[in-house]
């Protein structure tokens, strides 16, 4: 089992690698994969992988260039993006169309309600002479929901 330093030192290790620490990180990495027998073994397996890597690349992507106007197309989207874009529930909402928006939030709410009448019928014994009329009771709200449900679809199709 790995001690709290070396899990957080084996998770750190591409961002040291790649220059993305602090230099106080850095520092405390540097100190942890000099003194830990676990840690810099999978330090160097790690370098090495990253190593070949990065000169495969080198040697197979060193003579391509991008095509013609690529780089100036790139920085004009880049220019006319906005800086963030938000998501609002509004926006998801705006773009169901009114027709259907209705007979979802009812299939919506009639699917809540036969879920929960479902979940009652788990949590409550079946054996409970009192409970036989509101099982009943709950059988035909199911039913009728069921109904309800197969009307709307019939209308959808």
């Amino acid at each position: 089992m790995l001690n709290p330093e070396c899990r957080q030192t084996k998770k750190r290790m591409h961002s040291y690698l790649d220059g993305e620490l602090s230099p106080m990180e850095e520092r405390a990495m540097r100190t942890h994969l000099a003194r830990c027998g676990d840690c810099a073994p999978a330090f160097e397996r790690l370098q090495r992988s990253e190593d070949a890597v990065r000169s495969h690349f080198a040697a197979t992507v060193v003579n391509e260039t991008a095509p013609t106007g690529f780089w100036d197309g790139l920085s004009e989207r880049l220019n006319t993006r906005p800086e963030r874009v938000r998501w609002r529930p509004q926006d998801l909402i705006e773009r169901i169309p009114r027709g259907v928006l209705a007979p979802v939030a009812v299939v919506a709410v009639l699917m809540l309600a036969v879920w929960g009448m479902e979940l009652y019928e788990t949590a409550v014994p079946a054996g409970n002479g009192r409970t036989a009329p509101l099982r009943k009771e709950l059988a035909q709200i199911k039913a009728s929901i069921l109904d309800m449900e197969a009307e709307l679809e019939q209308q959808w199709r």
